[in-house]
């Protein structure tokens, strides 16, 4: 009994022991589901080492791929160089709003290349200076080598030299004959038909129909002044004739009732003009003031809502201008469609049921961002001389406002054959009527 009792001690000890080494490798079993097991290393492989390691991927909860998606592309940045301040601001503006239009339709399609566009916007007042200055900031600063300017010659001429020397791509809406030299200046293109092609269709309806054969001749005293003026010559010398006279007018001048009267002493039985915004209205309401009944023949400027509310349309009854055909109808020829839903869309766009206004610059510039599309992706490059020599290759490039063609001896897209006469205060919802004759 004494030996019994005193192995009792012994044996519960043994078995508490027993149990508790059970409980603890219990408890070691359940724990070693959520360890990493010794054969499955956090390190990476050998074959592996290009791989990212586990702890930066994302997790397998994570809504992105497994695989780190590719950084979005680098917009393409295109330059703007356009005249939205002082008197031709309307002008500029006008053309900054077909600008916008396009880009939002592109990026909106997938954007160049699949690349959205950037548009560095700078206005140069119309100076020829502050031109060159700005086209030097957007160059080297913001690193464009596109670039869309500009809206009036004499800025255009300043810079060209300087895109020539960097091989910056530019298509705008100069009309200089001067500035259309493929061969001094390779990577300049405009989208405008030239002052020369301007008078072509003034001089030969002049001519031709109205059987004019006194002319008088008043432009501004710009680069596309004089380069009009010398078209003008130029169109009448071919058909034998010579203007009684030429006069020119500063841009902005309060008075130009000396040079009207000039016109009308040399016996001009029609004026051939070449103004812009202001200057032309104070040309009309100064025939009226004078009594001087005669017809006047320009550029399309004539029939902006500026110049036809501004002079009065019933003063403007004989007062013609250049327009795309395809912005033009007649009792025989409506306007195309691509016009038409062009001309709704912008309607839309500015809370009209219908334009009240010329659409031509808006038109033009939404044309000139395509063809910039056009010539980068023909390219497969942004470089100004591999887009240049795509776009000097478009035939009947097919836009809202023309068909426009390009080529190594003329950068300037609108052709004769693309441009009409029309009557200056005829607009109807954005189009103008053709004049007698068409």
């Amino acid at each position: 009994m004494s030996l019994v009792r005193s192995r009792m001690p012994r044996l519960l000890g043994a078995l508490l022991a027993t149990i508790l080494v059970v409980g603890l490798l219990g408890g070691c079993g359940a724990s070693s589901q959520s360890a990493p097991q010794p054969s499955q290393s956090s390190a990476p492989k050998a074959s592996e080492s290009s791989k990212p390691a586990a702890s930066s991927q994302p997790s397998a909860s994570a809504s992105a791929p497994a695989s780190a998606p590719a950084a979005p592309k680098d917009p393409i940045k295109i330059g703007v160089i356009l005249t939205t301040s002082g008197p031709i601001g309307p002008i500029g503006n006008k053309q900054m709003m077909g600008l916008t239009m396009a880009v939002e339709d592109i990026n909106a399609a997938g954007g160049i290349m699949g690349r959205k566009v950037e548009l560095i916007q700078r206005d140069d007042a119309g100076d020829p200076t502050k031109a060159l200055t700005t086209a030097q900031e957007l160059v080297e600063k913001q690193g464009v080598t596109l670039v869309v300017a500009s809206t009036l010659s004499s800025p255009a001429l300043a810079i060209l030299p300087y895109f020539t020397e960097q091989k910056v791509f530019s298509l705008g809406s100069q009309t200089s004959d001067a500035a259309n030299d493929p061969k001094k200046y390779p990577y300049g293109f405009t989208a405008q038909p030239l002052a020369s092609v301007q008078a072509q269709v003034v001089v030969r309806y002049a001519v031709d129909v109205m059987k004019v054969s006194k002319v008088g001749i008043l432009v501004e005293a710009t680069a596309m002044g004089k380069s009009t003026a010398d078209a003008y010559k130029k169109e009448l010398e071919g058909k034998g004739l010579q203007p009684v006279a030429v006069e020119q007018i500063p841009q902005g001048a309060q008075d130009v009732t000396a040079q009207l009267n000039n016109l009308r002493k040399a016996g001009s039985e029609m004026l051939m003009t070449a103004t812009l915004g202001a200057d032309s209205v104070r040309i009309i309401k100064n025939l009226k003031t004078m009594g001087w009944d005669v017809p006047m023949l320009g550029n399309s400027d004539l029939f902006t809502a500026v110049v036809v509310d501004g002079a009065g349309p019933e003063n403007m009854q004989k007062v013609y201008a250049y327009n795309p055909a395809r912005l033009s109808f007649s009792d025989k020829t409506p306007p195309p469609a691509k016009a038409k839903e062009f001309a709704a869309k912008l309607a839309k766009r500015l809370n009209l049921p219908t334009l009240k206004d010329a659409f031509q610059q808006e038109s033009v510039f939404y044309d000139i961002m395509y063809i910039i599309k056009a010539g980068v992706e023909k390219a497969q490059s942004t470089e100004g001389p591999k887009v240049a020599a795509a776009v000097e290759t478009f035939k009947g490039f097919d836009g809202v406002q023309a068909a426009y063609t390009f080529d190594k001896d003329s950068h300037a897209g609108q052709r004769v054959d693309q441009e009409v006469l029309i009557k200056a205060a005829s607009l109807k919802e954005g189009f103008f009527e053709m004049a007698p004759g068409y």
